[in-house]
């Protein structure tokens, strides 16, 4: 019995240590992939990383992708990421190049799953095999956590200025009918209409999400100038106008 416990507490211990290293190495592949993408070599990125603020040495970035380099901090990922010009999710995780990665110390998850939960796009996961607990989704729900407003804010705004789109084009139809057809004019301004009613319930929903932001103490996103006129009561509207 007391050997088991011993055995778990080492491999315990053992993935503890060797994660980071695992991680480490899995982003040094992607660093040579996008590299050799760019058709980069360690001293053209080593070149670029310093017009970009901060040198690092071919030598560091030569010993990271062999491995002698066992560590990357996030401002040199950030740097590396810009300078070869690919989000830093996709040096972490490698989606379309391996199906599972290793989000956290032994645990196994499918790559665009971690990949989502890194850039915020979905929620983190405890359950067994990586999977999301009810817990795991309330707390994404519910946390003060400005990237998951601000993309449901910007899908919103892309969903509005499709509507809007629609119903002008419906009307420049109906005044484009001749009047002999006058059920195909009428026809085309009710779907106007309904496009509008739509844009109203589109209208609301964003009111909502600024006003969650606001609550949580956090900024809500700039409206384009185009919908000012559907938000005369917001502060930043006011503030803008």
């Amino acid at each position: 019995m007391l050997d088991s416990v011993n055995q778990l507490e080492y491999c315990a211990s053992m993935t503890q240590e060797e994660w980071p290293a695992r991680l480490a190495r899995t982003m040094a592949t992607e660093v040579r992939r996008f590299r050799q993408v760019r058709g980069m070599s360690a001293q053209q990125l080593a070149d670029r990383c310093a017009e970009l603020g901060m040198p690092i040495a071919r030598s560091v970035l030569a010993n990271f992708e062999s491995g002698r380099r066992p560590t990357l901090s996030v401002a040199e990922l950030m740097v590396i990421s810009q300078a070869l010009r690919v989000p830093p999710v996709a040096l972490v995780v490698p989606v379309g190049y391996e199906e599972t990665v290793e989000p956290l110390p032994g645990v196994q998850a499918h790559a665009f799953e971690a990949a989502q939960w890194i850039t915020g796009e979905a929620a983190g996961r405890t359950g067994a095999d990586w999977a999301v607990t009810d817990q795991d989704a309330d707390d994404f729900e519910d946390t003060p956590y400005g990237m998951f407003r601000y993309r449901e804010h910007a899908q919103a705004i892309a969903t509005l200025l499709r509507h809007q789109q629609i119903a002008d084009e419906d009307r420049k139809r109906a005044a484009r009918v001749a009047d002999s057809d006058a059920e195909l004019r009428d026809a085309l301004l009710r779907a106007a209409e309904a496009t509008d009613a739509a844009l109203e319930g589109i209208v609301e929903r964003l009111e909502e999400i600024r006003a969650v932001l606001r609550e949580d103490g956090l900024m809500p996103p700039p409206l384009p100038r185009w919908v000012h006129h559907r938000f005369p009561y917001d502060p930043a509207v006011k503030e803008a106008d």
